[in-house]
């Protein structure tokens, strides 16, 4: 059989037979601990993901169902009193936080963790311990959240939270600060676990699985954990200044003092359309999985998908402004964006015509996980359609704040959302439970749910285009309206009941369903070799892969150049002592190193504890707490990351080299040490470009800048502590390479040099900034600068502290010619923060000479 074209032999497969003595040992090695201590300590990919499934789908069940259905029921019929104005604002405030935030992403990003180990032929996720973090956050976060119900403090203020809405003029208790503080902390969940996702994808793969070999579920997850670093960081900088402005009196969005209610529109719609991108490109990552196997033929234009998906991540963050097409923008603002949103439907039709023409070429298997692929499919063409019209300035403005916008959005988010993930569940469920869910159960399910939705929002459309406002709690009788909100509460009526035939086939399917076989669907991508559920390890010899479809195109997965032969099927026998995973070359897939994958830990448990403390201590007003939260979390950081002894000596890690041509570094890996510093630089130069952002955009909106009243901040002292970091950012590079050439008293004079420098150009702004006469609660001048500056000597700090501690374990000889990556990683980070330093002290101090 060709592997390049024609009908795949889904039986051409044979599965793997291991050593059962070592599969057991390598399980035993892999599983977390029993009982509550696992639960508490656990780390398994398998794990961490079914934990984000479950714990979204129980918020989806909180705020996605009820208040929907609540708010069509009051909708139902004009004038109805079912509940207040208030309850009503509250509910779809809740309603489309809790589904954007709580549900959608962190069902997909468990789909990733879950999944992906096994998919790639990996063994585990890159940083397990960074895994457990993020749900520990995320669930955390949510709590938080909807705490604000206990105490009757339930946010009203829309999922947008616009100023001066969500301001301290007009929304002076604390619901909107559980809003900003509760999300906040599962923000810093997604953006855990998007790190986690992307090193995954390009680090941890099969050997012989190449860039142009991997699965479309992995390069549609991999762009959308890329989004997630740039689409929620400026949100996170926004809440910041938002709650900044509620909490500390600045003037972010005050107009009359400055500010601009604007510049919170356009930090949150830098995040807010991304984010609708950022749910839909896993979406299609799901059905360009499943579509292909229920239609028996491979994916037509590979290639021309996989561009439309990096495509879609890019344009995504050229049309935020998508969102504001009302608030007065310049014409030619608004043309440049409606432009960009009109071509973002070029890479997604690409996608359409990708799936229409396998299905044309194909012979279907109309199963449950298909007819799920198949409503998608029609209904999120039918939200695509729309999205073109509202793209439109001038049926934009005349449509924004109707129900027609309403009902686009929610063809856009259940059609292209909801049903790719039903038919992910009823897919991989088998896969992950070892049991089949019932088919009669799922047509049910499917079709109560594509019935219902239609029902439900395509005649808010009609009504939408009559004239009706969007997020009013009641209408009056007379204008034509009636009808259409009966059908579409009639429409969730029959949703509901929907979602209930999903629950109970869940149910019991783990009481008394189907046995699954190892490929009960006849797939083709390598999940499907391992035992349905797959061994805590999942791979006992990782496969070696040859073709983008493994399964339809191998007999075997052990078969390669005898090279990669010998090393994977050593890896199979050893080592047995500690949990060894591969790295594989980000392009040609090939084997680069062997490290030791992280055990379980109660430090993720700590350090997200850490987090929630710092939140909620602003929250309650209790400030000294976000001092306590800092400490703990920066206790637990060191504790997470600190170094163990090695399982090997370097002699024997270079004998295994020697045998199978592949280093090993059973004290940790290099490559994945190196490449999340490199993130998490990139999550703070984001973090640090929406503040300059802040800055430049309210520069622009203030004739006078400073404001009356301030005098330019004098360089002096801002000259010597620049100097000072900016000559301290040689030293730690110095060190890197003097243990690199063996030389140790170099190595540590570098070490002190840098310390000493940077620490007293930290000292030196600090006393700086103090000396200011710049209010920074009287204008927005103060604020911005103030808080770019607070920015960027926490960014130093950071830095201090990984040096403080490189500078310990240098003296406990921890440190040597061989290992010392994270001294590497420090010098890295090391001079980001000067870079960082330079441009924003540069900015505050020159920026007024210079306008």
């Amino acid at each position: 059989m060709s592997t390049d074209q024609g009908t795949p032999d889904p039986g051409r497969y044979t599965p793997e037979v291991t050593d059962p003595g070592t599969a057991e040992e390598l399980n035993r090695i892999w599983d977390d601990p029993p009982g509550l201590r696992g639960q508490l300590t656990g780390v398994q990919n398998d794990l961490v993901g079914k934990r984000l499934v479950l714990t979204g789908f129980f918020f989806l069940l909180l705020g996605g169902s009820f208040d929907s259905l609540v708010m069509r029921l009051q909708l139902a019929f004009p004038e109805q009193e079912l509940v207040s104005p208030q309850f009503y604002n509250e509910l779809f405030t809740n309603h489309g936080s809790v589904t954007m935030f709580l549900v959608i992403l962190p069902i997909f990003e468990g789909f990733a963790i879950l999944i992906l180990p096994s998919m790639l032929g990996s063994r585990e996720m890159p940083f397990p311990r960074l895994g457990a973090f993020s749900y520990w956050t995320f669930l955390f976060g949510g709590l938080l959240y909807y705490s604000s119900a206990l105490f009757q403090l339930v946010p009203d203020v829309g999922w947008f939270a616009y100023v001066p809405l969500s301001g301290p003029e007009y929304s002076p208790d604390l619901a909107v600060d559980f809003w900003i503080l509760g999300l906040g902390v599962a923000e810093v969940g997604a953006i855990a676990a998007g790190v986690e996702i992307i090193i995954g994808i390009l680090k941890m793969r099969a050997p012989g699985m190449t860039l142009t070999r991997m699965p479309l579920f992995a390069w549609a997850f991999l762009v959308m954990a890329f989004m997630i670093l740039f689409a929620f960081t400026p949100l996170i900088i926004g809440s910041l200044l938002l709650e900044l402005d509620r909490g500390f009196g600045t003037q972010f969005f005050d107009p009359e003092q400055g500010g601009s209610s604007l510049l919170w529109q356009h930090l949150f719609w830098i995040f807010g359309h991304p984010e609708v991108y950022i749910q839909f490109i896993p979406a299609v990552g799901i059905v360009a999985m499943i579509l292909p196997v229920f239609v028996r033929h491979r994916p037509v234009g590979y290639i021309w998908f996989v561009a439309s998906l990096v495509a879609i991540g890019f344009l995504s963050f050229a049309l935020w402004a998508h969102h504001m097409f009302a608030v007065g923008l310049p014409p030619l603002v608004l043309s440049f964006f409606a432009a960009a949103s009109m071509a973002i439907s070029i890479p997604a039709g690409v996608q359409i015509f990708s799936w229409l023409a396998t299905i044309w070429a194909g012979r279907p298997v109309w199963k449950t996980p298909f007819l799920f692929v198949v409503g998608f499919l029609i209904i999120f063409v039918i939200g695509g359609i729309t999205g073109v019209m509202v793209a439109s300035v001038p049926f934009d403005l005349q449509a924004h704040d109707t129900y027609f916008v309403v009902g686009h959005l929610h063809y856009v988010l259940i059609g292209g959302v909801a049903f790719p993930i039903f038919a992910g569940v009823y897919y991989w469920f088998p896969k992950f439970s070892g049991k089949l869910l019932d088919e009669r159960l799922g047509k049910w399910n499917f079709w109560l749910l594509f019935i219902g939705v239609n029902v439900a929002f395509f005649p808010m459309h009609q009504v939408g285009l009559m004239g009706m406002p969007r997020r009013v709690y009641t209408y009056e009788a007379g204008q034509g309206w009636d009808i259409y909100n009966l059908i579409s509460t009639i429409g969730v009526l029959i949703i509901v009941p929907g979602i209930g035939v999903f629950v109970w086939n869940v149910f019991r399917t783990i009481r008394r369903g189907e046995q699954a076989d190892a490929n009960p669907w006849g797939a083709d991508s390598l999940e499907w070799a391992l035992p349905s559920p797959p061994k805590q390890h999942s791979w006992t010899e990782p496969p070696i892969v040859r073709s983008r479809h493994p399964l339809w195109d191998q007999t075997e997965l052990d078969r390669g150049e005898p090279q990669l032969m010998h090393f994977v099927r050593g890896l199979g026998q050893w080592p047995l002592k500690w949990r060894a995973a591969v790295v594989v070359g980000t392009a040609d897939g090939r084997p680069v190193e062997v490290f030791r994958v992280s055990n379980p830990s109660i430090w993720p448990l700590i350090a997200a504890g850490g987090v929630v403390l710092i939140f909620l201590s602003e929250l309650v007003k209790l400030r000294w707490g976000a001092a306590v939260g800092a400490v703990i979390i920066i206790a637990a950081v060191i504790a997470w990351n600190w170094p163990q002894p090695a399982p090997m000596t370097a002699d024997e890690e270079d004998e295994f080299e020697r045998e199978y041509g592949v280093p090993v570094n059973a004290h940790g890996s290099v490559i994945v040490a190196r490449s999340g510093t490199l993130l998490a630089i990139l999550f703070v130069a984001v973090a640090f470009s929406a503040l300059l952002l802040s800055y430049f955009y309210l520069r622009l909106e203030n004739p006078q800048w400073p404001a009356a009243g301030v005098s330019n901040p004098p360089l002096g002292q801002a000259v010597v502590a620049a100097a000072l970091v900016a000559v301290s950012a040689v030293g730690v590079p110095f060190a890197h390479r003097q243990i690199a050439q063996g030389d140790m008293r170099g190595f540590r004079g570098g070490l002190y040099a840098a310390l000493l420098l940077a620490a007293g150009g930290v000292a030196v702004q600090v006393v700086d900034l103090v000396q200011l006469d710049v209010g920074w609660t009287a204008h927005a001048y103060g604020s911005i600068f103030y808080t770019l500056a607070g920015f960027v000597i926490v960014v130093a700090s950071a830095a201090l502290i990984m040096l403080l501690m490189v500078i310990y374990w240098a003296s406990r000889g921890t440190y040597t010619y061989r290992r010392h990556a994270p001294l590497a990683n420090v010098a890295r980070f090391w001079v980001a923060m000067a870079v960082i330093w330079l441009l924003g002290f540069g900015t505050l101090y020159l920026g007024p000479v210079l306008t």
